[in-house]
């Protein structure tokens, strides 16, 4: 094969003009004649039982076309995919700030405001559960009547880890919080709706798997799948938050009753206090070492604050205890996981997914054991490290480990870690400078049990331009620009022949959600099959035309090329060919995401086969007076594989870093009794432009052929996950004081300093 003309090749993202010159259109920019505009009436109590709902006043307001409650829903009030427990609208009770009890579609956006003011709703108000603790008691109040407030109590061992504790040398033993956290992405959730003559039900919708929204939206309407289509457009941002559904089934259902096209999206206050958020984690965590470093056990106990729903609860805590391992050799490994119901905010997916819970557990843990011990925090990772043919706690082997060793001698290097004590310490008398690592292992794809696979459509026309039909969202990870760099090679072309349509349920076969950095693989791998089998059509004519045999023939910058050198025939005149003598140029392909045929039997359910590895090291400086922490510089050395798109992989470095920071520092949503109290992005403090350090990027090229296209891997979720134990290390390293809970804020900080 001939050296790469478009992959890993620096590109402009296909439709990256139409974003900045603001042509692209996102859900509030959709407009359709006759469009009423949707709202969602909330409780104003966190829980309460529902004694009367009158909504007879709201329907005789003019101009208001459909006022729908939990009993005009013609199919399942549901949410969700894996346990629908969330109700659509409420029934007989709210049981969190979220919970909607009716929703209204209305001329203009005042009438819809009217209509739900006018809707009388009787409560009896209940006492919440606000606690995880005292929600896990015997005889608590149930949070949902009938169904235990412990929705997931799981505990997985490996080895004999009783023994290991009593053999071990030092142990450390913490306990650590984390807290609820906002995607804040630019967009809100939103959806647009229509019902056409033949009751075909379209909805544009702002989410992650519009396959699954199809699903959902099809079992509300109580519809074959066939008659709903889902469409998404550009999106603003997700980061996990739109992988479940919102409201674009609430949207679909206020079309369907009004027959008239509906647009319903969510304010940036009402957004923040009805989507799920990231999971506040209390963990528990015991490691045990010998003498000279080497880990012996790791206990943990989680205990996860669902809110009143699953959402994807259990997944998040499933891979949580693939994770609290971290990329180390822990020959005993004992994990609780327990999720708990509450009346608190809907916690489920964010970037990450339980890894970034788990990385300032296990990450914090390695530096206190290594102060314990008098090590150097990085000779104990390098120890414990695992490597190629490592056999982990769950049961999965490393296929390709070279970097979680690499990365971290890469990123010492970068920082001069080996002479950091030669830097200036206390630059002033209030000041303390520290530095501070954190090295993690992030699974790529569902994992195993999981159907894990994406299907995709290629057509090229006579001119040899090419569609792809893809159902993966591109929620600004890149999926769309991988894609067509990777069929842009295959098939010789300029980028700019390759058109990528959006998602859309009607044209592209399933590609399945946009998460678990897995979109890079299966998605990519489907386009390179679908180009091959196109590739080898115009092979097989070139061959015929020149008479010579194919595997001497290539396609590079729209030419083809016979021993490498360029002949008279491009593609362009290929494809004109098969198109006159009727050879298909149209593939559809579906990959699913294979496990090798050697790898043992997986003890723990649902692990990871293909790993991505990172290492970052962060120097801070701590105002001893004010406890103000500074992120004065960072290394990020990060695993791609295979480098397809530079730009999207350091951009993705980038994002992951400054979010990780927000997380470490100053991101809390503040709930108190189930209210949240900052819900507003004034109050909710995300770094700005000022707050961000010097950043330095390395990425490492170590191919995994068994995994992702090329040996690419995702890499859009690792970056988040190293930055807040990095910078908690760091803090130690200043101060000499640890911290147990996120965010390390400037009050916890001082409390760290004058306990």
């Amino acid at each position: 094969m001939h050296e790469s003309s478009v992959v890993g090749q620096w590109v402009s993202a296909p439709g990256a003009e139409d974003i900045v010159t603001g042509k692209a259109r996102y859900c509030p920019d959709i407009q359709l004649p006759g469009m009423l505009t949707g709202k969602l009436l909330y409780s104003p109590h966190v829980r309460a039982r529902i004694k009367n709902l009158d909504v007879s006043k709201a329907k005789d307001i003019p101009g208001v076309y459909a006022v729908i409650t939990h009993a005009d829903i013609p199919g399942e009030n549901s949410y969700l995919y894996a346990y629908p427990d969330q109700p659509l609208l409420a029934v007989d009770e709210v049981r969190f700030q979220g919970d909607a009890v009716a929703a209204v579609a209305a001329v203009d956006e005042k009438t819809a405001d009217a209509a739900l003011e006018a809707i009388a709703v009787d409560y009896e108000v209940l006492s919440g559960i606000f606690d995880p603790l005292e929600a896990m008691k015997p005889g608590a109040d149930q949070v949902v009547a009938g169904q235990s407030n412990v929705m997931m109590q799981m505990t997985y061992t490996s080895g004999d880890v009783e023994a290991a504790l009593a053999s071990a040398d030092v142990i450390v033993e913490n306990t650590y919080r984390t807290q609820w956290a906002e995607h804040a992405f630019l967009e809100t959730e939103g959806g647009v709706a229509r019902v056409d003559d033949e009751g075909v039900v379209t909805v544009w919708s702002s989410c992650q798997a519009p396959h699954r929204d199809r699903m959902q939206i099809a079992r509300s309407l109580g519809l074959a799948e066939s008659m709903v289509r889902v469409i998404t457009p550009y999106i603003g941002g997700a980061f996990g938050g739109k992988d479940e559904a919102h409201v674009q089934i609430h949207a679909a259902l206020l079309a369907y009753a009004a027959r008239r096209p509906v647009r319903l999206i969510r304010g940036r206050r009402e957004s923040m206090l009805t989507h799920v958020k990231r999971h506040p984690m209390i963990v528990h965590c015991t490691t045990a070492a010998s003498k000279d470093g080497r880990l012996l056990a790791v206990r943990a106990r989680v205990i996860a604050d669902a809110g009143p729903y699953s959402n994807a609860t259990h997944e998040v805590l499933n891979k949580f205890g693939e994770f609290i391992g971290g990329p180390y050799k822990v020959p005993n490994l004992e994990v609780e996981k327990i999720a708990v119901r509450t009346n608190n905010p809907i916690t489920g997916a964010f970037r990450g997914f339980g890894a970034p819970q788990a990385a300032f557990v296990y990450e914090s843990q390695m530096d206190d054991l290594a102060r314990k011990l008098g090590m150097d925090p990085l000779e104990i990772r390098l120890l414990n490290g695992v490597e190629t043919g490592t056999q982990l706690f769950t049961g999965v082997v490393v296929r390709e480990g070279r970097a979680m060793k690499a990365s971290l001698r890469k990123a010492a290097e970068m920082i001069a870690w080996e002479k950091r004590d030669q830097c200036e310490r206390s630059p002033a008398g209030h000041l303390r400078r520290g530095w501070g690592m954190a090295t993690i292992l992030k699974g790529a794809g569902l994992g195993r049990g999981l159907a894990d696979h994406a299907g995709v459509l290629l057509e090229m026309h006579r001119d040899g331009s090419l569609v792809i039909n893809s159902a993966a969202a591109d929620m600004g990870q890149g999926i769309i620009t991988l894609m067509a760099q990777l069929a842009a090679e295959r098939l010789g072309l300029d980028l700019s022949c390759v058109r990528i349509d959006r998602a859309d349920t009607a044209k592209a076969p399933d590609a399945g959600a946009s998460c678990a950095s897995r979109q890079a693989m299966v998605s990519g791998n489907a386009v390179l099959i679908a180009a091959d089998e196109i590739r080898d059509t115009l092979l097989s004519l070139a061959a015929r035309k020149i008479k010579v045999s194919k595997d001497r023939l290539d396609l590079r910058n729209g030419r083809l090329l016979v021993d490498g050198e360029i002949h008279d025939l491009t593609v362009q005149n290929l494809a004109e060919r098969a198109s006159v003598w009727g050879y298909p140029l149209h593939a559809q392909s579906r990959y699913h995401l294979e496990y090798p045929d050697d790898a043992p039997e997986v003890a723990y359910r649902f692990s990871s086969e293909f790993f991505q590895f990172c290492t970052q090291i962060a120097q801070v400086l701590v105002d001893c007076e004010t406890g103000q922490v500074k992120v004065e510089k960072l290394v990020a050395v990060h695993d791609a594989g295979k480098i397809i798109n530079p730009g999207g992989v350091y951009g993705q470095i980038e994002g992951g870093v400054a979010q990780g920071i927000g997380y470490a520092l100053s991101e809390e949503l503040v709930v108190v009794e189930g209210h949240t109290l900052n819900a507003s992005l004034e109050n909710y403090v995300i770094p700005m432009a000022l707050d961000f350090p010097e950043l330095d990027i390395h990425v490492l090229e170590m191919p995994e052929l068994a995994g992702g296209p090329l040996g690419a891997k995702g890499v859009a979720e690792g970056p988040i996950i190293p930055t807040a134990p990095a910078i908690r290390n760091a803090i130690l390293d200043a101060i000499g004081k640890p911290l147990y809970q996120l965010p390390m804020n400037a009050e916890r900080v001082l409390a760290a300093l004058n306990p």
